[in-house]
């Protein structure tokens, strides 16, 4: 996943993150359903995680690798059918192969993208505010094609007008490739042209003039999908080349992490701690402890050493995470502490939330590093986080919350009768945004708390969020009138039309 780039505003950055984050999404299952295991390679790559107070600004790596086979892909999502990419011809770390090697991957989905935006703006005694909702649909429309990187090296590309200031200022290069616009087969190749026809409209024979420089890349008769690429300058990886082949033996990361190439090495360190390699513990402490290496490289040997080995994260993370002058490279340690899966990552994330001497931005990452660890006991700490000064804190909670979903149940419903109505609330909101409620069985028990507990404000708010038919039965069951009329109040609020817009203030 690339840098984020000055000038770019949070919606424009967010809207490319959502895109390169479904485009990966679509590569990761489509290799799996060829046979591959694929990981997130570079931290991020999968998810659209903003970090707004420390610039990230990491060793540029492929976004994904299979963990079979060792293969390295990097996902360029579009939104349009071309074969480009971003690239600067002045700056090495943002030419568009930087940190790759001839046999890595390119896939480049192509989504199709719907989007519906509300907006309003309103004017009180000198302040102003403008409300903006943008809700937008991705999905990845007919086959995602491949190529190596050694491929497209070898193809000259054409060089595109520069991006404007606010996309980075970079260039884009392009490689001449024709998409396929829908289903269909190829009917001939004669006289310098593809003919063809698509399933939709099998009456229609079309077809397309190869330039001199372009070559068919399928056969008369050969059946291909949607977005397929049929011709152009550089050959996709096709049939069996696609599939695993697997072979990441324990020999084979050995000779990744004796490689010059920095990011060769990295995914050395993360193949050996995602498979548990114990026979690499020596090669990976060599790496952790070199003063010379790359720092993300090392990074990731200590990510190891921890989780593989059973290193201390205290030991191992405590002195980057608290004392390091660069707050990049402390959050980098929180991050990589959130994808430690052992005891010790998780009291040095908590150490720091609690400890209200740290900069905000880095109690913020260890919260949502809390919820990395998805465990009944993160959920507990961060329903506890509510209540914390900071409201950056509360609301990274509140996201950590939902996103560990009904793990976190129990927490969640001991927090509705905490004497903290900070607490009780964030714990009511977090109940109504998390997916897959099993609402029966919270409905029962929200039931039980409204009758036996004299705390009901929030337990009521959380009650009439759930689905009204399957409240219906349990709210015929409550005794006190009061409650029985509060919920009926706010389900007239939440069936109304005002319910979708509303906000508390107009303004600030």
């Amino acid at each position: 996943m690339a840098s984020r780039q000055a000038f770019k505003k949070d919606s424009s950055f967010f809207r490319m993150l959502a895109v390169g984050a479904v485009g990966a999404q679509s590569v990761q299952q489509y290799l799996n359903s060829l046979g591959h295991q694929v990981i997130e390679l570079e931290s991020g790559s999968l998810a659209t995680r903003i970090w707004r107070d420390v610039k990230r600004k990491r060793v540029r790596i492929p976004d994904l690798c299979c963990t079979r086979c060792g293969v390295r892909i990097e996902s360029r999502a579009k939104t349009s059918a071309d074969l480009s990419m971003s690239h600067s011809p002045r700056e090495a770390e943002r030419a568009w192969h930087y940190g790759m090697v001839d046999s890595d991957w390119i896939a480049f989905p192509i989504l199709s993208v719907e989007e519906s935006e509300w907006n309003l703006g309103s004017l009180r005694e000198g302040r102003s505010l403008w409300r903006e909702r943008t809700l937008t649909f991705l999905h990845v429309e007919g086959l995602i094609n491949l190529f190596t990187v050694g491929s497209l090296k070898s193809i000259t590309p054409q060089q595109r007008k520069p991006k404007g200031v606010t996309e980075g200022s970079e260039i884009q290069v392009k490689w001449k490739a024709r998409f396929a616009p829908g289903d269909g087969r190829v009917i001939r190749v004669e006289n310098g042209s593809l003919y063809y026809r698509l399933e939709s409209k099998l009456e229609s024979l079309r077809h397309f003039r190869l330039a001199s420089n372009e070559e068919a890349f399928l056969s008369p008769e050969e059946q291909f999908k949607k977005n397929q690429v049929l011709a152009g300058q550089v050959t996709p990886l096709t049939g069996n080349a696609c599939h695993c082949a697997g072979g990441c033996t324990t020999e084979k990361i050995k000779q990744m992490l004796a490689s010059r190439e920095r990011t060769v090495r990295f995914t050395g360190c993360k193949l050996a701690k995602v498979t548990k390699d114990t026979g690499l513990a020596d090669q990976i402490q060599e790496l952790a402890e070199d003063t010379a290496e790359d720092p993300y490289v090392r990074m990731e040997a200590k990510s190891y050493l921890c989780e593989v080995r059973g290193d201390s994260a205290d030991k191992v993370f405590a002195s980057t995470l608290l004392g390091d002058s660069d707050d990049q490279m402390r959050l980098e340690a929180a991050i990589a502490l959130a994808e430690i899966g052992t005891q010790s990552s998780f009291e040095l994330l908590c150490k720091v939330l609690n400890d209200h001497q740290q900069p905000l931005f880095l109690r913020r990452a260890c919260a949502w590093g809390i919820g990395c660890h998805g465990t009944p006991e993160s959920g507990r700490v961060l329903v506890r986080a509510f209540r914390d000064v900071e409201p950056e804190i509360r609301r990274e909670a509140l996201v950590a919350l939902q996103d560990i979903g009904t793990v976190a149940l129990d927490a969640l419903l001991e927090g509705l009768q905490d004497s903290s109505s900070d607490i009780a609330s964030g714990a009511a909101e977090t109940l109504r945004r998390i997916d897959g409620l099993p609402v029966e069985q919270v409905a029962e028990k929200l039931t039980a708390l409204l009758t036996n507990s004299a705390a009901s404000t929030w337990p009521t708010w959380a009650l009439a969020n759930l689905p009204k038919e399957a409240v219906l039965p349990h709210i015929e069951s409550l005794q006190d009138e009061k409650v029985r009329y509060a919920v009926s109040v706010l389900w007239a609020f939440l069936e109304s039309w005002i319910a979708e817009d509303w906000t508390p203030k107009s303004t600030p």
